[in-house]
């Protein structure tokens, strides 16, 4: 084996080759289209050598091997620094160049020949393979031991998991079943408002056409003739037709809206009810038979009294009857 001094010249020599790597020894601004780019590769292939060899331990190559690669390394490193100080100047510059492109290719394989075959060797030296086997047996041992911990630890707390998740869930449906039930809420009310405002226009509707039914009937229509009669007739029939049917409109719109507002505090309710029973329930079929319940009450057709039984508003009255009654009112006046 080399000594310690040996090792450590051996590693001083490379130091000097490495150094030429930031040197740009493949083309320069200064040498224009005379490059030494054929020489690129061999310029590659003794850096990565060199690079590997400087971190391994050299203590355990020969003697003779130590010389030999510290003589070779210093031959190529003079090489290099001829490489550096290259000047175009000088006379016959191409051939110069040529003639050391060969020179360091030759240096190269030289180099190359010698070390290369340490380099596993000392890779072995320098990574201990047998402490780090043993190294990573334990590792494995240990990793099997953490990850049968870790099933006993998953399959202790799966019933927690799944615990927590249906109450994510449950706390979830009942925030959703919350904000659904004020929306409802808040409809209702809305919509109470507007029948509030459709009632009055029901009553004034009323008011009038009563009002106005009364002076037709206090004021008979003056005149025999039948044209006089027709003219003054028809007009006070039609404002009459027009108020009642207005006032019937705003009773439906009044009937509609209460009847909505019905539905929206019904589901409301519905809702609540849903989710006392859910929060009551023990199981799930049970839970799902209350939400097909629920479902069917908040959302199924729900008669309020506001309209008849197929849902729809009252039948309406004949304008033609109400003429005749009206015409005979007036014969008989």
């Amino acid at each position: 084996m080399a000594t310690h001094e040996s090792a450590e010249a051996l590693r001083a020599e490379i130091g000097k080759a490495l150094a030429f790597r930031e040197s740009r020894l493949e083309s320069r601004s200064e040498w224009g289209s005379i490059t030494f780019e054929k020489a690129e590769q061999d310029f590659k292939r003794v850096f990565e050598l060199l690079a590997h060899l400087s971190v391994l331990p050299m203590e355990y190559l020969t003697d003779s091997a130590v010389t030999q690669i510290q003589s070779e390394t210093k031959q190529t490193s003079e090489v290099f620094a001829r490489v550096d100080k290259f000047n175009i100047e000088q006379q016959t510059p191409t051939q110069t160049r040529d003639s050391l492109v060969t020179e360091i290719h030759g240096r190269a394989d030289q180099l190359y020949t010698i070390a290369s075959p340490w380099i596993p060797f000392l890779a072995y030296q320098k990574g201990d393979v047998a402490k780090n086997i043993e190294a990573l047996t334990s590792s494995v041992g240990q990793a099997q031991t953490l990850i049968e911990s870790a099933k006993v630890t998953i399959q202790a707390r799966q019933s927690e998991i799944e615990g927590i998740i249906t109450q994510a869930r449950e706390a979830s449906a009942a925030a959703g079943a919350a904000v659904f039930t004020q929306d409802f809420k808040n409809e209702a009310v809305s919509l109470d408002d507007q029948a509030r405002k459709w009632l009055y226009l029901t009553a004034s509707g009323a008011a009038l056409t009563l009002l106005f039914a009364i002076i037709v009937w206090l004021f008979p229509i003056a005149g025999d003739d039948v044209p006089s009669i027709a003219q003054r007739f028809g007009g006070k029939l039609a404002a009459l037709v027009v108020l009642f049917t207005a006032t019937l409109w705003c009773g439906k719109t009044f009937k509609a809206l209460k009847h909505l507002s019905t539905v929206n505090r019904h589901r409301a309710l519905s809702l609540q009810t849903f989710q006392a029973f859910s929060h009551a329930a023990s199981d799930d079929p049970t839970k799902d038979a209350v939400l097909m319940e629920a479902t069917r009450a908040i959302f199924g057709s729900t008669p309020t009294g506001y309209l008849d039984a197929k849902g729809g508003s009252e039948s309406d009255l004949k304008i033609i009857e109400i003429a005749r009654t009206l015409g005979g009112k007036a014969g008989a006046a």
